[in-house]
């Protein structure tokens, strides 16, 4: 029984599936998650960490260490003397932390080495995928790993994450930015006593919208324009995960 459990675990989803059908839905899932631009990154970031890296007392990467992952991203503008510690980039500061939690890379006083998933990148995309996107989830698309963001009203954007791709999927799965703007700014007038004529503080919200919309992207859960967002059947798939993580918070 141990070693066939062993075997399911070991096993990449696409092949679990019963049905041709399903099979090939799985694939072109694992497919679409293998060639998100995160899991890209992702696979830098730990191609650069190897077996192992010294890590600074905090469980970071070391301040060169970053310099060089962020030339590996092609960050710009980035010089080795200015930087004091991986925070000083914060692009790969949010790399480096949501890789730790999604157990992509493990940490230690000593050493950044390959988590528990590291495998799942190249074994099991799709896996590895949904690993880090509900990781996002949970820990929230614009404040969960971020440093020096402004507090007022970023959680609770972060916390309608869930719902507006269960609203999007329930729409269709393509709607008007513009009415995904107008939505979560009544939202967050009602919940903020703005009035809804404010137009310096709907223009902040409206560039934290774009900020979500943009990472959902970037997970490879939607394709956006400059007018409408579209679900991917990736996103499809984290917004009826979603829709369930949602449900459990629901009061009975």
């Amino acid at each position: 029984m141990i070693g066939q459990l062993e075997r399911v675990l070991a096993t990449p989803l696409p092949e679990l599936m019963n049905s041709p059908e399903d099979r090939a839905h799985a694939q072109e899932l694992a497919r679409q998650a293998d060639a998100a631009p995160a899991i890209g990154r992702f696979r830098v970031l730990l191609g650069f960490v190897g077996r192992g890296r010294r890590a600074t007392h905090a469980g970071k990467l070391t301040p060169s260490d970053a310099v060089e992952v962020a030339a590996l991203l092609g960050v710009p503008g980035v010089e080795e003397g200015e930087v004091r510690s991986i925070e000083d980039l914060p692009d790969v500061a949010q790399l480096f932390d949501w890789a730790v939690a999604a157990e992509l890379l493990a940490t230690s006083r000593t050493r950044v080495l390959p988590g528990l998933r590291a495998e799942d990148l190249s074994r099991d995309p799709l896996a590895a995928w949904f690993k880090a996107a509900t990781t996002l989830l949970e820990h929230g698309l614009l404040g969960g790993f971020r440093r020096g963001w402004r507090k007022h009203y970023v959680e609770f954007l972060d916390a309608g994450v869930p719902y507006l791709l269960s609203a999007v999927l329930n729409a269709g799965g393509d709607v008007p930015l513009a009415t995904i703007k107008d939505l979560v700014w009544e939202q967050v007038a009602q919940a903020y006593d703005y009035e809804l004529g404010d137009t310096a503080e709907r223009r902040r919200v409206d560039r934290l919208v774009d900020a979500i919309v943009f990472q959902l992207a970037d997970l490879g859960a939607a394709d956006r324009s400059d007018h409408q967002m579209r679900l991917t059947e990736l996103g499809g798939a984290l917004a009826t995960a979603a829709a369930v993580l949602t449900s459990d918070d629901d009061p009975e």
